[in-house]
């Protein structure tokens, strides 16, 4: 089913109308939906564009006669990032666009002015108090300063409240600056309330819909609110469909329902490479790298100057060790645009994958330092540091990102092992918890969690835990489980022995040995696949043990003489067993 003709003039509308208002990247994403169309609909639909205005009143963007020319000034002094310019040109005027784009300049020139007070500085040292409390922002500078910051903000929203108290339509834009400044200071539910009235009365304000997105902190709010917009009796389906996507996407779901969402949108809009890039992250978050990269690799074909994204798909192919792949991607993002944060990213990975954490390190800063909003470079910068021992810088990377997006599974994972490497278990223990909760299908978070429970004695958490892991491995390659299964055949696939070798030891240290005896057949078992392990070497030492305590003296000897790998006791201690077990045979 295609896109109607008055929706198709209503995107070209709304892309002229937040151009002009200085939403420039929620005006690239509209022009790049329309554009995304056939374009034979797009085509008839724009012959009749002249005569057929937008669905949403003209005054959003268009002002009076007498205040154009001031209007048009301020707009370029906007466009040469000179705010304060471009709010003083505008001050005398009423018209709603200029109003919006003098309280929006003002809010930029704040958040500027914030930023140059920080001076951009990270404080790596360890807290003062303590340790698990990283330093707040209020120590990157004076308190003055911020309340002064802080005050001016609070001006704007009253004079937002002034503006839309007594309107029964309040201007959407207006809306969505008091919802994103709400957002800024964390007031999620009072930001996420302006926010739905404003994407309600004029949804294609993209940013309006990001900001949305990012007041959402567990998948229940995000399936209430989306229910709820879907309800909604001015809800545009068009966009709140890709929106669904998106928020469903950035909670790691991953269901064969989502995924034929996404197709259809992209039948709908086949040239829109926004939503082939949801496909790409549906497909990396699900661990699936390999449909993954084709997908991506469709989209550099297709949009070879496409930056946005590009940093994950870096991050994938570190993880797959794709080193020429991440090299040739490093040096042709730097042709492209050197000083884009998405640039900056994936040449820290590649220098990450070559062991230069110092360098990477210096280039993640970079990026942070073009964008602050660039969560991921916290994230991965944090990972640099812990390659380098130093884990309270880590800790203030880690802290730093779960501050800005709760819902990044790989800092809370990540601040688990540097309080893990602390010997600080309990903290460890409770980021583990989070990091699970946000991707439960991601074996390591499970096995991470089981180290902990294990070093914390709790013994019977740990065996849950490793045992959740385990399942996963064998779900994703086809397996069943049955709990009921004693001969260790319930799972199919390859596991890894490391995690079948841990539950049989915790099972041995509960006093559980049939249990025991399963998990080290089967960690044994892994031997075909993996070749000799440590683990498997352990196991196979443990099953002849087994065997010889039993009198099975034939399966004890087949075991014992076949180890020759371990330590030396290991190894002196399978040959005894060999000859004892070789004297009692019969």
């Amino acid at each position: 089913m295609g896109v109607d003709a008055d929706a198709v003039r209503d995107l070209y509308h709304a892309s002229t109308c937040l151009s002009e208002l200085g939403l420039y990247h929620a005006a690239k994403w509209v022009a790049e939906a329309l554009n995304g169309l056939p374009k034979d609909q797009v085509d008839a639909a724009m012959a009749t564009v002249a005569t057929n205005g937008p669905s949403f009143p003209t005054e959003y963007y268009q002002c009076s006669p007498t205040e154009q020319a001031k209007f048009t000034l301020a707009k370029c002094y906007f466009q040469c990032k000179e705010f304060d310019r471009a709010a003083l040109t505008l001050a005398p005027l009423t018209s709603p666009c200029c109003v919006f784009l003098r309280l929006y300049a003002r809010v930029i020139a704040i958040d500027k002015r914030a930023t140059e007070e920080s001076d951009g500085s990270i404080n790596w040292a360890v807290p003062k108090s303590d340790v698990v409390l990283a330093a707040d922002d209020d120590d990157q500078k004076s308190p003055p300063a911020e309340d002064t910051l802080r005050a001016q903000l609070t001006k704007i929203l009253q004079e937002i409240d002034t503006l839309t108290r007594h309107q029964s339509s309040p201007n959407p834009f207006y809306l969505y600056l008091a919802g994103a400044i709400y957002n800024k200071q964390k007031k999620y539910s009072l930001a996420a309330q302006y926010l739905v009235k404003s994407v309600l009365s004029f949804p294609y304000n993209w940013s309006a819909w990001k900001e949305l997105a990012s007041t959402l902190t567990t998948l229940d709010e995000a399936l209430q609110l989306l229910t709820k917009l879907k309800q909604a009796p001015k809800v545009s389906l068009l966009v709140f469909d890709i929106f669904e996507v998106v928020v469903l996407q950035q909670f790691y779901q991953s269901s064969p329902e989502l995924v034929d969402r996404v197709m259809a949108l992209q039948h709908q809009f086949p040239h829109f490479y926004f939503l082939k890039v949801q496909q790409f992250l549906i497909a990396y978050h699900s661990m699936d790298y390999v449909k993954a990269e084709q997908v991506y690799d469709d989209i550099l074909v297709g949009d070879p100057l496409r930056l946005d994204d590009l940093d994950t798909f870096s991050n994938m192919l570190y993880v797959m060790e794709k080193r020429s792949k991440l090299s040739y991607l490093a040096h042709y993002a730097s042709q492209v645009d050197k000083f884009r944060p998405e640039t900056c990213c994936v040449v820290a990975n590649y220098h990450s994958m070559k062991g230069e954490h110092e360098k990477a390190i210096m280039y993640y800063q970079r990026a942070l330092a073009l964008n602050k909003q660039c969560i991921s470079a916290w994230t991965l910068m944090g990972h640099e540091f812990v390659e380098l021992k130093n884990s309270h810088a880590a800790i203030e990377s880690y802290r730093r990102a779960v501050d800005q997006n709760p819902r990044d599974f790989r800092a809370w994972y990540g601040l688990g092992q540097a309080y893990e490497v602390l010997d600080m278990n309990l903290y460890a223990l409770y980021y583990y918890q989070k990091a699970t909760n946000l991707q439960p299908l991601d074996k390591r978070m499970w096995q991470a969690l089981g180290n902990c429970y294990e070093k914390s004695d709790k013994l019977e958490e740990a065996a849950k835990a490793f045992e959740k892991a385990l399942m996963i491995d064998n779900f994703r390659a086809g397996g069943a489980h049955h709990g009921d299964d004693t001969d260790g055949d319930a799972y199919q696939s390859v596991l890894e022995p490391h995690v079948v070798y841990r539950l049989a030891i915790i099972s041995e240290k509960l006093g559980q040995v049939a249990t025991t005896f399963r998990y080290m057949k089967l960690c044994f078992g892994q031997e075909y696949e993996w070749g000799e392990t440590d683990e498997t070497t352990k196991a196979r030492l443990w099953l002849a043990r087994h065997a010889l305590e039993n009198k099975r003296f034939d399966e004890a000897y087949e075991l014992a003489k076949e180890l020759n790998r371990g330590n030396a006791h290991d190894i002196e201690e399978a040959r005894s067993i060999a000859r004892d077990a070789r004297s009692r045979m019969k």
